[in-house]
């Protein structure tokens, strides 16, 4: 019995993918429990987020959202993103959408409701410091052109 019940917990164990993006860094490890496995790619990043950091994302199925972002500078050069963007896993291809957010926006929350159906943007920064706002919207809707 106790054989039958490793063999069960065997079949289940999965694999596991986690993406990292920074700047002009994109890398995805993938975890294969059953093995024990670590597996390392390098990842394109688009011309359009290369630059930047602090955006928050969410996951949904195979594409990732990345909301807003920011350069990294305090001077003059500070840019802070409204833009949003599209990853997807599956075509390794970015996508950044015709609409933006409602302002420049980064260190923001991104939160995707249980049924996958709403994405919340809560809290961050803009150019001028903590903003408190949150922004709801459609995960994935057709009023999200792309360029």
């Amino acid at each position: 019995e106790q054989e039958i019940m490793k063999t069960n917990e065997e079949k289940s164990k999965k694999n596991y993918q986690m993406l990292l993006f920074c700047l002009n860094v994109g890398l995805s490890i993938e975890y294969d429990e059953n093995n024990n496995t670590f597996q390392f790619n390098q990842l394109t990043v688009c011309d359009d987020i290369a630059s930047l950091n602090s955006y928050s994302y969410v996951c949904i199925n195979d594409i990732v959202l990345l909301f807003g972002g920011w350069n990294g500078k305090a001077d003059n050069r500070n840019i802070v993103s409204k833009s949003v963007y599209k990853y997807s896993i599956r075509e390794n291809k970015w996508t950044t959408f015709k609409n933006t957010l409602p302002s420049q926006l980064r260190d923001s929350i991104a939160i995707l409701d249980e049924e996958n159906n709403h994405i919340y943007i809560i809290g961050g920064s803009n150019k001028k410091g903590k903003v408190s706002n949150h922004v709801e919207f459609k995960a994935l809707s057709t009023h999200m052109k792309t360029k």
